[in-house]
């Protein structure tokens, strides 16, 4: 019997629209796979500088690192203050904010407990490191989705975008820089959590492309657990703990400088954006 010419012409347009659907799934990988690493190089650059300007300013305080902390603790409270909180408010619902914010100050509370009771640290301050890591991990996974969502809406092919992104995070490479002089860590250990967080922003950013996030509760969740653990790290452990430690006016003074001039960095880098 001879075959079916309709199902011979079926058939074969089946295997050309699968043929098609592969393609362009393979292009839209290659795509986003290219747009990841991008991403991943610009922050790592980006974190990089922000250790490299700490050496600098660090010669202002005399190496002292607890000065050089709560400085540190300023940048981060005005990252969160001008700059997260806003977008929180302008963009998502309160009430799925604030469970966000409650679930990440919760989690920071355990892990501080458990940091605390542990006796197998090889370094001083190590409450201080893991935490601050934690809460920038934590911080990775928002911004990385974020980035996936605008490399959908084409935004991302703007070069200018790619240098908003590596200025941004230079204030993370200067917390993170800070905390491991801090904690009188091996170089080394700055190099790593640089490559692993941007790593995270990477793998999210690619994460955010390939797929739906177009969950408002779930980002609303996310983002209020990005800045629950932040704010923890910020307000209680650098700057409550090191004014606490050596209460003095330069203290206070250091923490103010690094708010000021968070406020400064962030209104010349919102022309970037």
């Amino acid at each position: 019997m001879g075959s079916n010419p309709l199902s011979c012409k079926s058939h074969g347009k089946l295997r050309y629209e699968y043929n098609v659907q592969t393609y362009y799934w393979r292009h839209s990988m290659a795509e986003a796979i290219e747009a990841s690493l991008y991403i991943f190089i610009f922050i790592f650059l980006g974190m990089v500088s922000g250790g490299v300007a700490v050496t600098i300013i660090s010669k202002v305080f005399h190496k002292d690192t607890l000065y050089l902390n709560v400085f540190c603790g300023g940048i981060l409270a005005g990252i969160v203050g001008f700059d997260l909180v806003p977008e929180l408010m302008s963009h998502y619902r309160p009430l799925g904010v604030m469970a966000g914010i409650s679930l990440g100050i919760l989690f920071m509370l355990l892990m501080d407990r458990f940091l605390h009771n542990s006796s197998h640290t090889i370094f001083e301050h190590p409450e201080t490191i893991m935490l601050l890591f934690l809460a920038l991990l934590f911080h990775s996974i928002p911004s990385g989705i974020a980035l996936g969502i605008d490399f959908q809406a084409g935004h991302l092919q703007e070069s200018v975008l790619l240098g908003a992104i590596l200025i941004h995070h230079i204030p993370e490479g200067m917390v993170m820089m800070v905390s491991v002089l801090y904690s009188n860590m091996k170089l080394k250990s700055f190099w790593i959590f640089c490559f692993v967080l941007s790593l995270a922003v990477g793998v999210n950013t690619f994460l955010g492309i390939i797929l739906d996030f177009q969950s408002i509760k779930l980002r609303t969740m996310f983002m209020g657990i990005a800045v629950g653990t932040l704010g923890y790290v910020t307000f209680y452990e650098l700057l409550w703990k090191g004014i606490k430690r050596h209460l003095a006016l330069k203290m206070i003074l250091a923490a103010i400088l690094g708010f000021l001039i968070i406020r400064f960095y962030l209104s010349i880098t919102s022309f970037f954006h």
